[in-house]
């Protein structure tokens, strides 16, 4: 799900993104979470973010796609880390947690590995088989208008 998303946001742009990010994050809460919300926040602001970051400067190649992926997946992973280890630490002075061996070598390297490999079908399938045209949506990034543009007098 998250691989989607972020992949739909940076081939399509933020609204895209967004939109994907809020489906998939209901989805994600109605099958494997006892909330409704936390998954949504958390893939729309994947999608959004996902949108930002080398959109501008490379044009959204579909290389980049792949190092966009590991860079996601790594931050979405070291942040549930950290949270997972100073929530108890800040409820309960609980120091126990898994060593840093273990959470590099059996969470963040499998889910990199699992999310490039999803990635590789899965960007050629947006990419040729999207639902925009090839060159729709980075015509219109391109013929936007600046902000100064729109309060011109024409």
């Amino acid at each position: 799900m998250m691989v989607f998303v972020i992949l739909t946001g940076y081939l399509y742009g933020p609204v895209d993104g967004a939109v994907i990010g809020l489906c998939m994050g209901f989805l994600r809460d109605m099958l494997a979470s006892t909330t409704l919300g936390i998954g949504m926040l958390i893939l729309l602001y994947v999608g959004i973010f996902s949108s930002l970051i080398f959109s501008v400067r490379f044009h959204r190649r579909a290389a980049l796609g792949f190092v966009q992926v590991i860079l996601v997946t790594l931050i979405y992973k070291a942040v549930g880390h950290v949270f997972y280890y100073v929530v108890p630490l800040l409820m309960s002075h609980d120091y126990t947690y898994i060593s840093l061996q273990s959470v590099i070598f059996d969470s963040v390297l499998p889910q990199i590995a699992v999310n490039l490999a999803i990635s590789i079908p899965m960007i050629l399938l947006l990419n040729f088989l999207g639902p925009y045209r090839k060159g729709l949506v980075r015509a219109s990034d391109e013929n936007r208008m600046s902000s100064e543009d729109v309060w011109q007098i024409k």
